[in-house]
């Protein structure tokens, strides 16, 4: 990767500010004016700069949430890539089990 200021959005004090501040991805996305991709290559160039890791609330959620069961009104759905990491392909029967908040599948051979 390029480590130069290659982004001609790209402010270091402003988006350090934002960071101390607490701000969200998404309030820091909108404020700037920038995509997620460009916020994830903003905040390496920073953590390059600053030699300092920082965290912002919500930046990787697309990712989180690609992994995360999804809750409905009637049981839960796990997304197709959880139920590819798990070997489950589409048409498997499989039983759910709840138990102490966790969800066991097994599938039904």
């Amino acid at each position: 990767m390029h480590t130069g200021n290659y982004s001609t959005k790209f402010q270091p004090e402003k988006l350090r500010q934002m960071i101390d501040q607490g701000k969200t991805a998404r309030e820091i996305m909108k404020e700037l004016g920038i995509s997620r991709f460009t916020l994830k290559e903003h905040l390496l160039l920073l953590q390059r700069r600053d030699k300092q890791a920082y965290t912002i609330e919500g930046l990787f959620e697309d990712e989180e949430q690609r992994r995360r069961t999804i809750k409905f009104r009637r049981g839960k759905i796990l997304s197709p890539p959880t139920l590819a990491e798990k070997k489950f392909k589409p048409g498997d029967a499989f039983e759910m089990e709840e138990r102490d908040e966790r969800i066991i599948l097994r599938k039904l051979t």
